[in-house]
């Protein structure tokens, strides 16, 4: 396949699942190290190169599908014709599939999935302006759905606790009590587990969960910081405010204010 870079970019965002572009790379533009800032999925079309990851070395063929995470030192040199597609994402979906998956441990975040480039390249081929946003979000999630992770005890248990805590995180009662008592364990294990493999407390994990939630209404235009807190899962809206503040460095009320300052039509002169 005979082809330039082609890099088609996604304008139609919010917080929920972002895809930033659809790159299709043949000019080594990932060549030096860089520390990812985004999550990117990537499908090797042809060639043969070598992917640098945090300090390891892992020859590209065709087929091969990889991800990089955000904080991972990568690149991607070419050694025989290398050519790739790439998705690069964010957002508080981004984050959920991540450890869904578990795409930054080591042992699943490179697969063999030759039978995707045919999708690959024809949705590389389908994608406008008017089209992107779902286009990159159907790469991304059919890609995912088709991959072949080896199931244990271990992913399959934070697996149900990611899907019970994406399906309920706007229930003010929700918690980690709550979810041992429904999967069968004890709280104090599942805890205890799920801060060693996502290296965060459980609770932390659900208020950041809110917190984009909450980012998300507000980008779709509920402007009532009363009702922003109580759809997110926050039953004060005061304690709302003071988290919110200090995850974002802004308070949910200026944070509206820029939002409907950004979506004003320019002024006449």
């Amino acid at each position: 396949m005979d082809r330039d870079n082609i890099c088609k970019f996604n304008f139609n965002r919010s917080s929920d699942l972002i895809c930033l572009n659809f790159v299709c790379e043949k000019k080594e533009s990932q060549a030096q190290l860089r520390t990812a800032e985004h999550y990117a999925i990537h499908l090797v079309f042809q060639g043969r190169g070598c992917l640098t990851k945090n300090g390891t070395e892992y020859p590209l063929c065709r087929g091969n599908l990889f991800f990089v995470c955000p904080g991972d030192c990568f690149s991607v040199t070419s050694c025989d014709g290398l050519e790739y597609g790439y998705v690069t994402y964010r957002g508080r979906r981004a984050d959920e599939l991540a450890l869904r998956f578990g795409l930054g441990q080591k042992e699943s975040f490179f697969f063999e999935c030759e039978e995707l480039i045919p999708f690959w390249n024809e949705c590389q081929q389908l994608a406008d302006a008017e089209n992107i946003d779902l286009v990159c979000e159907t790469v991304l999630l059919y890609s995912l759905a088709k991959l072949n992770i080896p199931k244990n005890e271990v992913h399959s248990v934070m697996a149900q606790i990611v899907e019970l805590t994406q399906k309920n995180y706007t229930d003010a009662d929700l918690s980690m009590a709550r979810i041992a008592d429904e999967l069968g364990y004890n709280a104090k294990y599942l805890s205890s587990l799920f801060k060693k493999k996502k290296g965060i407390a459980y609770t932390q994990y659900l208020r950041e969960q809110r917190i984009k939630h909450a980012v998300f209404l507000m980008e779709q235009g509920v402007v009532s910081v009363k009702n922003v807190a109580l759809l997110s899962g926050f039953r004060d809206a005061l304690y709302f405010s003071k988290t919110f503040t200090a995850s974002e460095g802004v308070s949910p009320k200026a944070y509206i204010q820029k939002l409907m300052g950004a979506s004003d039509p320019p002024a006449h002169s």
